[in-house]
């Protein structure tokens, strides 16, 4: 339960962020969606989560693990470690902005 909690407000920013701008660019999305299947979830959670389509997550999940940034076993999607350091280093990338902005 707590670490439900912990992510709900890890991806607090990221919601914010969605409805002050609008249109979510792809990169945002993409860092969601990591970042939701860092401990393993179902389509259906990561779906809903992130606030995508079927055929949307369908595309995503299909990239990101082409590429070798999450994986599948068992219905579970998880995020690799590969993925886990791009979410890092978008996440250092973001906090440098916001100290230049």
């Amino acid at each position: 339960m707590k670490r439900e909690a912990q992510e709900r407000s890890e991806l607090i920013p990221l919601a914010e962020h969605r409805f002050a701008r609008g249109k979510r660019e792809r990169h945002d999305i993409i860092m969601e969606i990591l970042k939701v299947a860092k401990n393993g979830k179902r389509k259906t959670n990561i779906m809903e989560k992130v606030g995508l389509s079927y055929f949307q997550l369908k595309k995503y999940l299909s990239a990101l693990e082409k590429a070798g940034f999450i994986s599948e076993g068992s219905g579970i999607w998880k995020t690799t470690e590969k993925g886990l350091h791009v979410v890092e280093a978008c996440d250092i990338c973001h906090r440098l902005l916001k100290k230049v902005s």
